[in-house]
């Protein structure tokens, strides 16, 4: 092992225990190399941004050191919003049940304003829930809200009854897991669609391939991989880590170029069905090794929500 490979793990794994974040860890954890081809296409795409898209979520995140939100939440672009809603109407899916697992990136809010008959969204942050119901209130088809943590499972009736689901998870395996679990739960039995919302980069090449493993088992096929699909706005603190890494993994010469991180990319992976999947529950290789969280959040009474459920834990992320 190189010197400086060397200097680079003692220095994440020393800068990794002042962080809990699950997200932020896995970055750090992985190997120099990993790293640099993560880092070299979130800067490549950076310099090809057009920096005056929106000014109102540079200007609302960029003063702000947090390196992780709550809830984990990042939320896109106005234009990465309608982009998403954008593919849903290329693929016919006005008149389809579409399910989304989260959504404070306010793709629900799209949704509603182009008159997508079923959709349904779950959250575990009541706050995001309200905001959400009040800015879709006007809206032809109302949409469905449930308060679900999805760390302690998808409710039974949430299953096996969408045709089209959609996720934007942490940033991690671990936690990628818990939400691609749900979401073949969440899928009908035959001919449904799920979208994922990925780094592949900075996942890691050896846990894509399990990914992809379990989802070719569960009868899912990887239909179309869209790159730097959707766009986030980062803040001081998240830009400043990124460009921390990369005195490691670019050179001197590359730096003098410019490193700039202002803003984070995943890439859009569609999954088609076309048999009848297997017992999603016997296909992950390892059990949930998550640790639980103490909620800091108190029991509230019911808000008008259109259907609203209090399931579970408020907080099992690990912000």
């Amino acid at each position: 092992m190189k010197i400086i490979d060397r200097i680079h793990k003692i220095f994440c794994n020393i800068v990794s225990v002042f962080f809990t974040s699950r997200t932020v860890r896995h970055v750090l954890s992985l190997n120099r190399s990993e790293k640099k081809e993560f880092l070299k296409r979130i800067i490549d795409e950076n310099k090809k941004q057009n920096f005056h898209d929106n000014n109102h979520y540079v200007q609302s995140t960029k003063s702000t050191f947090r390196l992780v939100q709550s809830y984990n939440q990042l939320p896109c672009t106005l234009e990465t919003r309608k982009k998403r809603a954008d593919l849903f109407e290329k693929n016919g899916f006005r008149d389809k049940s579409i399910l989304l697992m989260g959504d404070d990136d306010h793709v629900s809010v799209e949704l509603a304003a182009r008159n997508f008959k079923y959709v349904t969204v779950l959250d575990c942050d009541l706050q995001l829930l309200q905001e959400l119901k009040v800015l879709t209130q006007d809206a032809k088809y109302q949409i469905t809200f449930f308060h679900v943590d999805l760390y302690e499972g998808l409710p039974k009736f949430l299953q096996n009854i969408f045709d089209v689901v959609c996720f934007d998870p942490p940033q991690n395996y671990e936690d990628l897991n818990v939400f691609l679990k749900c979401a073949l739960k969440a899928t009908k039995i035959e001919f449904s669609n799920f979208y994922m919302m990925v780094n592949c980069n900075s996942l890691g090449i050896k846990n894509i391939e399990k990914i992809f493993e379990v989802l070719k088992k569960s009868g899912f096929v990887n239909s179309k991989r869209i790159e730097f699909f959707n766009c986030y706005p980062l803040n001081k603190g998240q830009s400043l880590l990124l460009t921390a890494m990369s005195y490691f993994t670019h050179s001197f010469k590359e730096r003098k170029e410019g490193v700039h991180c202002r803003y984070y990319y995943t890439d859009c992976l569609e999954f088609k069905a076309e048999s009848i999947q297997k017992k999603n529950e016997d296909l992950f290789e390892e059990k949930q090794i998550i640790s639980p969280v103490v909620s800091h959040h108190i029991s509230l009474p019911e808000l008008p929500i259109a259907i609203y459920n209090q399931y579970g834990l408020q907080n099992r992320k690990n912000p």
